[in-house]
């Protein structure tokens, strides 16, 4: 797997929408957890979500996505982003590179994770009627930070 770098321009904002998550954005590399999980949290398969990053001054992030929710969709949508999936032994991994300011594949994958479910749908597990919606509401958001980064 491929360490990619971020901008510094994505560290002040990420630490200002993530404050709990966003640790030693000073150095490298960093890491910052971007999906909504707490203490109450504790099913196995949550979709865990995270930006990695080599240094503050890079200009492309990696998205990493640990037990994604996931169809034949999600899977073009991926492809069609360039992303990497892995089978591990909890669940599908995707990773996903991304220039600083390209909020569009990330509101692209919210999308289409958030369809995996819905009524007559059949999925693998039963909580991705729950963790699916999770998981495109947090990367929505953070879509949305991303995409103040384009503005300013």
């Amino acid at each position: 797997m491929t360490v990619i770098k971020v901008s510094s321009s994505l560290c002040r904002p990420l630490a200002k929408a993530y404050p709990s998550q966003a640790k030693n954005l000073t150095g490298g590399p960093i890491h910052i957890r971007v999906d909504d999980r707490d203490g109450d949290d504790i099913y196995p398969g949550f979709c865990d979500i995270h930006l990695k990053m080599s240094d503050p001054d890079a200009e492309e992030f990696q998205l990493i996505l640990d037990n994604v929710p996931y169809n034949d969709d999600v899977k073009a949508v991926a492809s069609d982003l360039d992303g990497t999936w892995q089978t591990t032994r909890t669940g599908e991994r995707f990773v996903l590179t991304l220039p600083v300011a390209d909020a569009g594949g990330i509101v692209r994958l919210a999308k289409a994770i958030r369809q995996v479910v819905g009524r007559g749908k059949r999925y693998l597990d039963r909580n991705w009627k729950w963790i699916a919606p999770r998981t495109a509401k947090s990367l929505e958001r953070l879509a949305s930070v991303v995409s103040r980064i384009r503005s300013a």
